[in-house]
C-alpha cells in the first residue's frame, strides 16, 4: 500500500475526492469519510476553532484507514507545521502563497534534511513505513508528506511557475473563493479575469509536471472549463459544516412533504 494514498492518486490522475474538517469533534469523521467513499479529508486550522489535540486524533485515526488526513495552517509557522505533522497529518495545505520564497519556507518548515529543516521528532508512525530506519525512513516521510500550496491573488499567479518549480512543492490549489474576493467579484467563478488566473497557473503547473487542485468550487458547470483546460481530476466538495446544513435542509423538506401528503 502506498504511504499517502491520496498524493498517489494525485500524481496518477485518477479522480480523487476529499472535504474539510471544521466541525467534527472525534474520529468518527474518519470512518465517515470512508464509507462515503472519500479519498482525503483535511482539518482546516485555518477557519475552524479546532485544537491541535483533536486534530492529532483525527490524523492518527486516519493512518488506519484508506483516508489520507492533511491540515490547512493558519500560517508557515514551523513550529505549528512540525507539530501538526508529527502528530500524524500526511500533508499541508499553505493559504496565500505568493511566492517562491514562501514555498520554499513551507517546504523548509514540512520536510526533514536534506531537503527541509524540519526537527526529526519521533512523531506518529506511519503503518505503512514499518521497517524503515536512518536515511531510508527520513526519505520516505518526505515522499509521503504532500505539500499544496495555495494561490488566492492575481499577483501570486503571475508566480506559479515559480512557486510550483520549487522542490518539495506537489501541487498548487487555487482558492477560488478568496481569489475572487480579492479581485472585488466574489463568487464570479466563471468570470474572464478568472479563467485568465486559471489558464496561467494550470499551465504553470503542466510545464513542472505537477497537478492543480480547483478549490473553492463544486458544480459540474463551474469545473467542467478548468478541467478541460488542464486542472487535476482532485475535487474539493465543501466541508463537514456544509453537509450537515445541506443534509439537515433536504431532510426537513422531505419531512413537510410527507406532512403536507398526509394532511392534504
Amino acid at each position: 500500500m502506498h504511504a499517502n494514498l491520496l498524493k498517489h492518486r494525485l500524481n496518477s490522475g485518477e479522480p480523487t475526492f476529499c472535504f474539510s474538517v471544521r466541525m467534527a469533534r472525534t474520529v468518527n469523521i474518519v470512518s465517515l469519510a470512508q464509507a462515503a467513499g472519500y479519498h482525503g479529508l483535511y482539518v482546516d486550522l485555518q477557519h475552524s476553532s479546532i485544537s491541535i489535540d483533536t486534530a492529532a486524533q483525527i490524523f492518527s485515526t486516519a493512518l488506519h484507514s484508506e483516508v489520507t488526513a492533511f491540515v490547512r495552517v493558519p500560517s508557515l509557522e514551523p513550529g505549528m507545521i512540525s507539530r501538526v505533522l508529527d502528530a500524524g497529518a500526511q500533508g499541508i495545505l499553505a493559504p496565500d502563497i505568493r511566492s517562491a520564497d514562501e514555498a520554499k519556507a513551507l517546504v523548509k518548515a514540512a520536510l526533514i534534511a536534506p531537503k527541509g529543516d524540519r526537527s526529526v521528532g519521533g512523531g506518529v508512525p506511519n503503518p505503512r513505513l514499518k521497517g524503515l530506519s536512518g536515511g531510508a525512513l527520513a526519505a520516505a516521510i518526505n515522499d509521503a508528506t504532500l505539500l499544496i500550496a495555495m494561490i488566492e491573488t492575481e499577483e501570486a499567479a503571475e508566480k506559479a511557475a515559480e512557486i510550483i518549480g520549487v522542490d518539495g512543492i506537489d501541487a498548487i490549489q487555487i482558492g477560488s473563493n478568496d481569489l475572487t474576493t480579492s479581485m472585488g467579484i466574489p463568487g464570479e467563478y466563471k468570470h474572464e479575469r478568472v479563467r485568465t488566473v486559471y489558464e496561467k497557473v494550470i499551465s504553470a503547473c503542466n510545464a513542472a509536471g505537477k497537478p492543480l487542485i480547483i478549490g473553492g468550487m463544486r458544480r459540474s458547470d463551474e469545473l467542467e472549463p478548468y478541467v478541460r483546460m488542464g486542472a487535476s481530476r482532485c475535487y474539493f466538495t465543501g466541508a463537514d459544516t456544509n453537509f450537515m446544513i445541506e443534509g439537515a435542509l433536504k431532510f426537513m423538506a422531505e419531512a413537510k412533504a410527507a406532512d403536507a401528503a398526509i394532511m392534504g
